[in-house]
């Protein structure tokens, strides 16, 4: 079934994750008379003839946008102008949605009289590794998302386009304005999968990691600062408990004051604290198993976790820099 709805599709250098995407539209339960892809690649990418006779006969506009060097805000806003009808969807190459994706979008926004629904995401993790970081970070139930979203096209015109000068978090940013916005948006049951994961690696994690955040770090919505409040509390009962026993009893072992090994007791406890919230607690609440979780795989977690709040507070701090430049 053909309904009136423009599907927007940002894409850079992932042109075999595009094919598929668009491939696996005409089996979908309802389908977009409008897709508009806004392509950054190097490369053009080839959209497959029989995709291009399948749009042909099915009276289905297909827009393709090639221009180099564009952020995905960027992309989307370029998506948006271009678009004709007044209900807009959107998709990311990496997300993958079930064919009744867009039928029970649709349906839901009609059901309750909203304004839109917002993406519905669950990421997917085959391999180890990609495992104990989905275990750290996005955890394995499917979570809000802007990709997946389904939006009365006028909502922009209350919240605002997207951020284009930024790699990464416009889409956090613009979430967060239509939250203050109080825009009527549902939640769907039905949820895209998302495969990115599979190909990570420690490095290009951390890399990717320290990217996204010293770009984060600049926009609004931003709040990497709630992760200082646990280190500056540690920070400061270190700094206590170096100097406890110097200033409450004067290195006086017979002071009632006195606390032996209080400096490595506080850092134990400080360290223990860390890795049951990142390791196993936060993990637990983001549903990852407790098979997995234990025996012994909450150590790697807590200490995948340790390195990606470091690299967060280092681009955070260099985020910071920058404004005394």
């Amino acid at each position: 079934m053909i309904k009136e709805i423009s599907l927007i599709i940002p894409s850079q250098n992932a042109e075999a994750k595009l094919l598929n995407l668009i491939g696996s539209i005409q089996n979908w339960e309802v389908i977009p008379n409008e897709i508009i892809i806004v392509d950054s690649s190097e490369v053009k990418p080839l959209i497959p003839e029989e995709f291009k006779q399948f749009v042909k006969k099915s009276d289905i506009r297909l827009l393709t946008i090639f221009e180099k060097n564009l952020y995905p805000g960027h992309a989307r806003n370029i998506g948006i102008s271009n678009s004709t009808n007044n209900l807009l969807a959107f998709l990311d190459t990496s997300t993958m949605p079930c064919h009744k994706w867009l039928s029970s979008g649709l349906n839901l926004i009609k059901k309750q009289n909203t304004d839109g629904v917002w993406g519905h995401t669950h990421y997917l993790a085959d391999k180890f590794f990609p495992k104990i970081f989905r275990a750290c970070t996005y955890g394995a139930k499917p979570i809000k998302t802007f990709p997946g979203s389904i939006l009365q096209k006028n909502i922009f015109n209350r919240c605002g386009l997207f951020i284009e000068n930024t790699r990464a978090g416009e889409d956090g940013d613009w979430m967060s304005r239509a939250e203050l916005q109080e825009i009527n948006l549902s939640y769907p049951e039905k949820f895209l999968n998302y495969d990115e994961l599979k190909d990570t690696t420690f490095i290009s994690l951390l890399k990717k990691w320290f990217r996204n955040h010293i770009f984060g770090a600049k926009l609004p919505f931003f709040r990497a600062h709630k992760d200082y409040y646990y280190y500056a509390i540690s920070f400061v009962a270190v700094v206590i408990a170096f100097n406890w026993n110097w200033i409450l009893a004067s290195w006086d072992e017979e002071s009632v004051f006195f606390i032996p090994n209080i400096t490595k007791i506080s850092v134990l406890i400080i360290f223990t604290i860390y890795v049951f919230l990142r390791g196993i607690y936060l993990p637990r609440k983001k549903g990852i198993n407790l098979g997995f979780i234990f025996p012994i795989n909450f150590i790697f977690i807590a200490l995948l976790s340790g390195f990606l709040d470091f690299t967060k507070a280092l681009a955070f701090g260099f985020s910071k820099l920058d404004k005394f430049r």
